[in-house]
């Protein structure tokens, strides 16, 4: 059931609900609701930073709830509960969405015509922008949930900024959960919106492309200028800003590009744009070529052998995947007739 063709009916009233809603053959309902039970009884037991992942300089904590019943219910919502929804998000976000890559993000933007230019853009701290009270908010206001039940899901999904145990009384979605790219995708999804609709109207006619992934904007356009690039990214940052009174989301100007065909070089998500397919960027082509010059070599021992081959094999069945994925946008961008 859908509302308004743009957010779902979730549509869940209680803590029992939730607990049907996750419910299934592998997960009969009293199984569902004493893991309710017991995540909210033991939540804080269950998660934890992971301090190899994390910026604490740019106050950029991942937390890990894996192999903890937190981790498993987290799991269950996102799959039973969010991503069954995925169908009703715009084809220009592509971040934790079902079928969907950084890979396909790319090859969008490369768009129908030549003399592409790229603007690149990064939303400062996406998942600590988004509070516990604008998830609460989506589930309560746009997808009618109850308020308990909107406190009880924003509340598990969220954790106090600042390091475990900080003493933060100030929640936010966790960078690092299962749930975290769908809610925070879905808690912007009106700006998201504005901001393709103001794109497409300031480069009308000249074949635009936007895409969402995650936290990275990626904008391109043919026979266009620098200067009206940057005219695009000022103008978007004073959308992301000044959204709304309470939830700014400023992007980060160190993050900041524009490339251009007259560069030779456009690159987007680790990817390298042609005319009409990508490839892999000079940050991972030289991780590959650091490979093979390891395996070339004499006295490697077994193990590093080993360890080395398997990396080149790695890096082999991603060029795979994405020579698949630009053969199969080339059939549909340029059909072939009969």
């Amino acid at each position: 059931m859908f509302k308004n063709n743009r957010y779902p009916i979730i549509g869940i009233r209680s803590k029992n609900e939730l607990a049907k809603r996750i419910s299934g053959k592998k997960l009969p309902y009293p199984e569902a609701l004493y893991l309710v039970n017991d995540v909210l009884t033991n939540y804080n037991k269950y998660w934890r930073d992971n301090k190899k992942a994390s910026d604490p300089v740019n106050d950029k904590y991942v937390r890990s709830a894996f192999g903890t019943p937190l981790g498993r219910l987290l799991d269950l919502i996102n799959k039973k509960v969010l991503s069954p929804y995925d169908k009703l998000l715009p084809g220009f976000i592509f971040g934790g969405v079902s079928k969907k890559n950084h890979i396909q993000a790319s090859l969008y933007l490369l768009g129908r015509r030549r003399k592409r230019t790229k603007l690149g853009a990064d939303i400062s701290k996406f998942f600590e922008q988004n509070k516990k009270e604008r998830v609460a908010y989506f589930l309560n206001g746009k997808c009618e949930c109850s308020k308990k039940a909107s406190e009880i899901i924003s509340n598990l999904c969220c954790i106090p900024l600042g390091p475990k145990n900080s003493g933060s009384s100030e929640k936010a979605i966790a960078r690092g959960f299962a749930t975290s790219t769908r809610l925070a995708t879905w808690c912007n999804l009106d700006l998201f919106l504005r901001v393709d609709w103001v794109v497409k109207k300031m480069l009308k006619g000249h074949d635009p492309r936007i895409t969402f992934f995650v936290d990275d904007i990626g904008i391109s356009a043919s026979d266009v200028d620098e200067k009206l690039m940057i005219s695009v990214y000022n103008r978007i940052d004073d959308i992301f800003k000044n959204y709304d009174k309470n939830h700014g989301l400023p992007l980060n100007h160190k993050k900041r590009n524009i490339q251009s065909y007259k560069d030779g070089k456009i690159e987007h998500l680790g990817l390298r744009c042609g005319r009409n397919k990508v490839m892999i960027g000079s940050k991972t082509s030289k991780k590959l070529s650091n490979v093979k010059k390891g395996l070339s070599k004499d006295n490697l021992s077994k193990i590093e052998k080993k360890n080395l081959v398997f990396k080149v094999k790695s890096y082999n069945k991603y060029k795979s995947y994405i020579h698949k994925l630009n053969l199969a946008n080339l059939s549909t961008t340029h059909p072939r007739t009969k």
